[in-house]
């Protein structure tokens, strides 16, 4: 299981304070873990950022636990934050800091308030998302209407394990501001930290923090912070960061001071020593490339250890040294956040060994559709293709069939269906079930080396074709089958020859007979060559779809990493993607509004 990062934004948001004013959103997340209707856990809320309508929440929150081959289900609810109902006025508390104004909406009252769906905020709306949807769709980014109108964004990142940890104490000070007001007044200042996320094409800057706001001052001494370096940097002390200086205006409409950029590690390098102003060690700040003033790095202290420690200057590591040309291993989570694709191939079984599919509790069997029953073929389809299907943003899969007889001839590769792909599960189902449609008739033997062929050659391909792009790709082959097969040494060196490709493949016996052939495929001896790629599993061994998925996938993590990585082929940087390209998925049903708390 691993650890990540959700941050979230919206757009467009419906005003729900009335005319004279707009409304303070608020975003709370929970857990639902692996069904969309599982009782909910609040894992996390963001601050409030007032008198917007395009909210982007400076809170990072943690999901832990995910795990692929499990589904992991999401859902975060929008709220118009109402101020009267913590005894302050709305102006004081739109000037704290974005982890002062986190504490208001995530105390053990409000909790206790949401809990007991008796939370005094206006509910905007809320949205369920499946991490397997944010993973993978393109930059990791999905999006979805909310009920009440306007669209909620959830990106997704994976936490460091090698970084930095621990959190970062610091204050800053600015010196000599350019006034972006008349008359004799002076601007309130605030600062917003950014944390870059760097691409082939381009950049964009995600919001981790804004500090509190000093009134009519041009040179403002802001609080001290105290912020978790996963949050701020992901560990990554070299990470660019940006931070950019506003005018706090009441309405929302802030005005632009100035800006610069920086990096976790500069900022404890140019602190002031003993807190002395010295002008050497100050950022310019800019605006459209003109002075407008300095800001002092007061204090800046990393505490990894409870002892309070700095982490020291880093030293570039010389580019003749061997260390600097072995790259670290990468986890499968890098890959998938850097834009590889998994996709999908389907093999199915329709060799005589299936019985026959007339014949009510046959492998084949169609169950009338009123009896919302499905034979295992169906079960297996559904439970493994639903959890794929997810991380392919195209959601075409090439079905095959293998053991039927077409005239005089066995055929043991033969597509399902009318179209070379289909499209996502149902497309599949429905490809396998037209297949008794035609004229096949279930034959013998149980041979799939043809369809370990084809899937190889189908693997390389959308890996070249994905590599013209930049991006990566890798191929699933999952394979149903009710029969043993017979020549199982020349399918053990088709499974060889095949792990030169991007490629693992899973063999799901169905049904009650003998499987040792299918046990001799799935033991992997290294003196044989080639990586280890196939997985089999019974059906009947497994009593829910989540145990069988689970079971299916545990080893393509591994796989995937180890054939890329011994290619030295490693994780592209994340995609950055437009908020304004991504998809709108349509909004949740409004029932969802009653029941987010269970």
């Amino acid at each position: 299981p691993c650890r990540l990062q959700l941050s979230l934004s919206a757009k467009g948001l419906s005003n729900l304070s009335g005319a004279f004013n707009k409304s303070d959103p608020f975003a709370v997340v929970t857990v639902r873990g692996e069904s969309a209707d599982k009782p909910p856990v609040i894992v996390g809320q963001t601050e409030v950022v007032y008198n917007n309508l395009q909210p982007q929440w400076s809170t990072v929150i943690f999901l832990d636990g995910y795990k692929f081959g499990l589904p992991y289900y999401v859902e975060v609810g929008v709220f118009d934050f109402e101020a009267k109902e913590v005894g302050k006025t709305e102006r004081d508390l739109s000037q704290q800091s974005s982890e002062e104004g986190r504490v208001i909406t995530s105390n053990e009252s409000t909790r206790n308030l949401l809990r007991a769906g008796k939370l005094p905020h206006k509910v905007m709306g809320t949205a369920l998302f499946e991490i397997g949807q944010l993973l993978g769709a393109r930059g990791n980014l999905a999006s979805k209407s909310l009920q009440t109108g306007g669209v909620l964004f959830a990106h997704i990142e994976p936490s460091r394990t090698d970084g930095a940890h621990g959190s970062i104490r610091f204050q800053l000070r600015g010196l000599n501001f350019a006034n972006t007001r008349s008359l004799g007044r002076k601007c309130n200042p605030f600062f917003t930290l950014y944390r870059k996320v760097d691409t082939p094409t381009g950049a964009t800057w995600n919001s981790v923090y804004r500090s509190n706001v000093v009134k009519s001052n041009l040179s403002p001494k802001w609080n001290v912070a105290t912020l978790n370096l996963e949050v701020l940097c992901n560990g990554d002390m070299s990470r660019s960061m940006k931070v950019v200086i506003m005018d706090h205006k009441r309405g929302g409409r802030h005005a632009f001071i100035g800006e610069f950029e920086t990096t976790m590690q500069r900022f404890i390098d140019a602190k002031n020593e003993g807190g002395d102003i010295d002008e050497d060690y100050a950022f310019t700040l800019r605006r459209n490339d003109k002075k407008t003033g300095n800001v002092l790095i007061l204090q800046a202290a990393v505490d990894s250890n409870g002892m309070g420690s700095t982490i020291p200057p880093s030293v570039p590591e010389s580019t003749n040294s061997p260390k600097s040309c072995v790259k670290a291993r990468p986890e499968f989570i890098d890959y998938l956040t850097g834009g590889c694709q998994i996709s999908l191939a389907v093999a199915i079984d329709f060799t005589a060994s299936n019985g026959n599919p007339r014949e009510e509790g046959t492998p084949h069997y169609f169950y009338p559709p009123d009896s919302n029953k499905w034979n295992d073929y169906q079960k297996a389809i559904f439970a493994v293709g639903s959890i794929l299907a997810k991380y392919d943003s195209d959601g075409m899969v090439p079905t095959w069939g293998f053991g039927a007889k077409y005239g005089p001839k066995v055929r043991h590769c033969f597509q399902c269906g009318d179209e070379v792909e289909v499209k996502g599960v149902q497309g599949i189902l429905d490809a396998y079930q037209g297949v008794f449609t035609t004229t096949l008739t279930m034959s013998y033997p149980t041979d799939f080396t043809e369809v370990v062929r084809t899937a190889a050659s189908y693997a390389q391909h959308e890996q070249e074709v994905a590599e013209q792009e930049s991006n990566l790709s890798y191929t699933i082959l999952l394979i149903l089958t009710a029969g043993n097969i017979t020549n199982k040494l020349e399918t053990k060196q088709e499974l060889i020859e095949a792990s030169d490709t991007p490629l693992s493949i899973v063999i799901v016996g169905i049904g009650e007979n003998n499987f040792e052939s299918m046990e001799f495929l799935d033991e992997h001896n290294e003196i044989e060559g080639g990586r280890d790629i196939t997985k089999f599993v019974r059906f009947n061994d497994y009593k829910s779809y989540n145990l069988l998925t689970e079971a299916v996938l545990d080893e393509i993590p591994d796989q995937l990493v180890e054939y890329f990585y011994d290619r030295n082929i490693m994780p592209s940087e994340a995609v950055v993607i437009d908020e304004d390209t991504v998809v709108v998925m349509p909004a949740d049903d409004d029932e969802r509004t009653v029941t987010f708390l269970g």
